[in-house]
């Protein structure tokens, strides 16, 4: 099924002037088409479209798409954004938007500098210092705290992954506030042999030198490797992790130890993870009887055609959640936030 852009009339009237935080937004997913197609005209990259509309198109979920179908959509945003110029722009306009469009005031940025760099044509160094130097010129603006999470990828080698770390931490006082893993299972062979193990190390190096942790796993991966994650790099927080519904077990052990689930519920419809909304009341009616803290995020609204407040909303007028259940999980984000550790 697809989701459609709505008006919501009676949002106000349940939540008028609540704050909100988002944990889980990915910097090649939120910058607005618009954006994205002056960007990559200013920066003379060949589009396969010279059609605007057909450009929108390319890089927005209009209809529902397999997980993988979804994932190549970051090929083109990826490409376009690779420029330091482009993500201080991107990134700011980003939590400018957050703000206006949500009220959103505290927010989690997130992306994979080395997937930005052209094949080493760009510096890492400075892809990181323009997104950050984005993200501060926001805040001057608007009354957000804002953090930026450096994520690692299934494809890479342990350097290129260890090198992502070692940028997180050289830029934790800049406002780099957690890592993450993510990327594509099945394209490549380095990703189809990932373990999680593969990368305690240096999630562990991170730890050390005060950063969160966050994991991709239990979305298009099955529970078996939740359990290694949960196991081998004991997280704080969980990308996504609808899996574990199928294993109370897992579930009871992701409440004892309060790692937090990052949810995305309308990106995991569009990437038919989840089949509807009945789907998604009865899992998250099973993880509200487990104790299992969650947070709803967008994954990035600009692809979505969504905004945080429409998630909250359409969630609440589907009678997915409670209005007492949606307060909660936005405070449990506030809380579960990497900002505070910097």
């Amino acid at each position: 099924m697809t989701i459609e852009k709505e008006e919501f009339h009676s949002f106000e009237d349940f939540m008028d002037g609540v704050e909100l935080t988002e944990l889980h937004t990915h910097i090649g997913f939120g910058i607005s088409p618009t954006m994205l197609w002056e960007i990559a005209h200013d920066q003379g990259i060949l589009l396969p479209t010279k059609d605007y509309w057909k450009f929108v198109e390319m890089v927005t979920i209009h209809e529902t798409k397999t997980y993988e179908e979804y994932l190549k959509l970051y090929d083109w945003t990826e490409k376009i954004q690779s420029s330091p110029e482009a993500l201080f722009l991107g990134v700011q306009n980003m939590i400018s938007g957050a703000y206006r469009k949500n009220n959103i005031t505290k927010i989690e940025l997130r992306f994979n500098p080395i997937l930005r760099n052209r094949d080493r044509e760009k510096d890492l160094d400075h892809l990181i210092v323009f997104a950050l130097q984005g993200m501060e010129r926001a805040m001057l603006k608007y009354p957000v705290k804002a953090g930026m999470i450096l994520m690692m990828d299934r494809r890479f080698t342990h350097e290129q992954n260890e090198a992502v770390v070692r940028k997180a931490i050289k830029y934790k006082s800049r406002g780099v506030v957690g890592i993450d893993l993510a990327g594509p299972i099945e394209r490549t062979e380095n990703a189809r042999n990932f373990r999680p193990r593969d990368i305690a190390d240096l999630v562990a190096e991170a730890r050390k030198h005060g950063l969160g942790v966050t994991i991709h796993t239990g979305e298009a991966t099955d529970k078996e490797e939740m359990w290694e994650v949960v196991n081998e790099l004991k997280p704080d927080r969980i990308g996504h992790g609808i899996v574990s519904v199928q294993d109370p077990i897992l579930m009871d052990y992701l409440s004892e130890h309060k790692i937090v689930l990052e949810t995305c519920p309308i990106s995991n419809i569009n990437t038919r993870m989840i089949k509807d909304f009945k789907e998604l009341k009865n899992l998250y009616k099973t993880f509200k009887e487990h104790n299992v803290l969650f947070t709803i995020n967008t994954d990035g609204p600009e692809m979505q055609l969504i905004t945080l407040r429409k998630v909250f909303t359409k969630l609440y007028l589907e009678k997915v959640l409670t209005e007492e259940d949606l307060l909660t999980a936005n405070e449990v984000a506030t809380h579960a936030s990497f900002i505070k550790h910097v």
